[in-house]
């Protein structure tokens, strides 16, 4: 009997098919080294500085490495810590709200009503505003002597609101804002989702006698999770970066009241001259980023494995 073990069939490349390649590689390597400049070299950059000390304010400068000292004066900073809590007060009460105000709005242009394509267009202006005209805007609109908002509450008979002014009230009229701009985002991806449901699904419960009510809850909701867990994770990673509103409208005040992780960053790097040690809050925050993302993505794992349970 002859040898019936397979041969391996070797297939050369054509030479048009080298230079394909080739000219492939051409094109993508100005994309390439773009991203390498624009985005992994200052990553890489900021984390080696993350370990040295690099003082502008200091008449001597240089850099010298110091270990791990920047990231224990870290743990140390109380204001540090007050900003971490400002910024996770911030993103869990902004993107709670625009999900559950996004949804809300989803269900409803998800309805035959009319000028629906028209709401369509309207919700989606405040989005395309860039953040600091949004914080401008919210200047004015909460401005405690001219703002329109305290005049018609004025008028009202009811007593004129801080909103910018009293600690405890300018955090949340943060989250308003940021809400009014960024529930359009919600809504167009819930949307999306909702339009994407089968609708024999619903038609099935229907006959089955089930109540509007229990197709959101048990049909809607549970079809939607892909759908919502990304509209969520993508706001929340967006959120802890907030800074451009913050400095514009509160400037971190009063106090610290509303100073967020990106903005103590940007007050010790660039204004006191501390580059090695804002790069290491700046990395406190890339940790605290991956953290949320962590605990988020597996307790709807657990979830969902109790369920499937």
């Amino acid at each position: 009997m002859g040898d019936s073990a397979p041969r391996m069939i070797t297939v050369e490349e054509s030479p048009t098919t080298k230079k394909d390649r080739r000219v492939s590689y051409a094109f993508l390597m100005p994309t390439v080294i773009l991203i390498l400049i624009l985005s992994i070299f200052p990553l890489l950059f900021s984390l080696a500085l993350s370990f040295a000390s690099w003082d502008l304010s200091r008449l001597e400068g240089g850099v010298r490495f110091i270990g791990l000292q920047n990231f224990a004066t870290l743990i140390s900073d109380t204001r540090f810590w007050d900003t971490a809590k400002n910024t996770v007060y911030f993103v869990g009460g902004a993107v709670a709200l625009q999900y559950l105000l996004g949804f809300c709005l989803a269900m409803l242009l998800n309805q035959e009503i009319r000028f629906r394509r028209f709401f369509r267009v309207v919700f989606l202006m405040p989005m395309m505003l860039t953040p600091a005209a949004v914080g401008y805007l919210g200047r004015m609109l909460f401005n405690e002597s001219m703002g329109p908002i305290n005049d018609i509450i004025k008028h009202l008979g009811l007593p004129i609101v801080p909103w910018l002014s009293n600690s405890k009230m300018a955090m949340p009229t943060l989250i308003l804002l940021d809400t009014w701009e960024w529930v359009p985002f919600m809504t167009i991806v819930l949307l999306a989702g909702l339009q994407s449901l089968p609708p024999e699904v619903f038609e099935s419960a229907t006959v089955d006698g089930a109540s509007d009510w229990q197709k959101l809850r048990y049909i809607t909701f549970p079809m939607l999770v892909p759908v919502s867990i990304t509209v969520i994770l993508i706001r929340a990673l967006e959120a802890f970066k907030l800074f451009d509103i913050v400095v514009v409208m509160t400037g971190g005040g009063p106090g610290t009241a509303t100073e967020t992780v990106t903005m103590y960053a940007y007050t010790v790097g660039m204004r006191s001259g501390n580059l090695g040690y804002s790069s290491a809050i700046a990395y406190s925050l890339l940790v605290m980023v991956i953290l949320f993302a962590t605990i988020f993505l597996n307790s709807l794992r657990g979830r969902a494995a109790a369920a499937e349970g």
